[in-house]
């Protein structure tokens, strides 16, 4: 019965690793090809479509309100967006409200770049299953770089020069 735990114990945390593994690294997997569509409403009452920010260096995070590591990480992003002007942020907030509630909790968090609410499509599309993840999108419309996971400000830039 020990030995039988034992096994189970060991399947477990294998499987474990593997999932840790792909939520870790399955971003990179997306580094490379082109951004899947991405057109959502933003809190402004506008429509933002990546399409029609081909050309710019455009940096995707999707991020959630009720996510501590997400929120953690705004006022990083915040500060980076307000020093880089000439790329362009998008805050895809998952799950997190509509309208002028998510407008309000933005505003709340100190979010100053772009805050666009998501739709079940778009995630699966983007594949995003943990929060934060971040992408940058090139001038050409492909995925430069990808990270799941909080990042800061240095690592933001890092991510940014590989599309530049």
């Amino acid at each position: 019965m020990k030995r039988l735990l034992q096994d189970w114990a060991l399947a477990l945390g294998v499987a474990l690793a593997l999932i840790v593994g792909m939520s870790i690294f399955g971003g990179e997997s997306k580094v490379g090809g082109e951004a899947p569509p991405l057109s959502l409403v933003n809190v402004a009452g506008g429509e933002t479509d990546l399409l029609e920010l081909r050309g710019q260096v455009v940096v995707v995070n999707f991020w959630g309100t009720w996510c501590p590591p997400c929120r953690e990480e705004i006022p990083e992003l915040s500060a980076w967006a307000d020093d880089h002007p000439d790329v362009r942020v998008l805050g895809v907030a998952v799950r997190s409200g509509s309208g002028d509630a998510l407008a309000a909790q933005a505003e709340r968090l100190g979010v100053t770049y772009d805050v666009l609410q998501s739709t079940t499509a778009v995630v699966r599309d983007w594949k995003v299953s943990v929060f934060p993840t971040t992408f940058v999108i090139g001038r050409d419309g492909h995925i430069k770089a990808a990270r799941t996971g909080s990042l800061s400000a240095a690592e933001l830039g890092r991510l940014v020069a590989k599309a530049e």
